[in-house]
């Protein structure tokens, strides 16, 4: 179940970006280009940054804790824990232990 809800949760992005372009009047094409564009690009250019490089995974959960600091501070609590979840992804990938 929980599995489910997480692809979901990443599908989400690209249906709201074909959506908004779609009823934007730019079309399907473009529509499901940039949906598809928008779905599969953060996973793949994190999974092959943080393969091949592991210390730049340390610089996106260096710069990852930044952003969720300075959302805790505007007050976007959703945000910044996306931010945090991000940072403790990338940081455990890169081989840090963070707990």
């Amino acid at each position: 179940m929980l599995l489910a809800i997480v692809c979901i949760a990443g599908l989400t992005p690209g249906t709201a970006t074909a959506w908004y372009l779609h009823h934007s009047g730019r079309g399907w094409p473009l529509a499901l280009g940039a949906g598809l564009t928008v779905t599969a690009a953060l996973p793949l250019a994190l999974l092959a940054t943080l393969s091949l490089f592991p210390p730049i995974g340390i610089a996106v959960g260096a710069a990852s804790a930044l952003a969720a600091f300075r959302a805790y501070d505007d007050g976007r609590v959703w945000v910044a824990t996306a931010w945090a979840a991000a940072a403790f992804i990338s940081l455990s990938c890169a081989g840090w232990a963070v707990t």
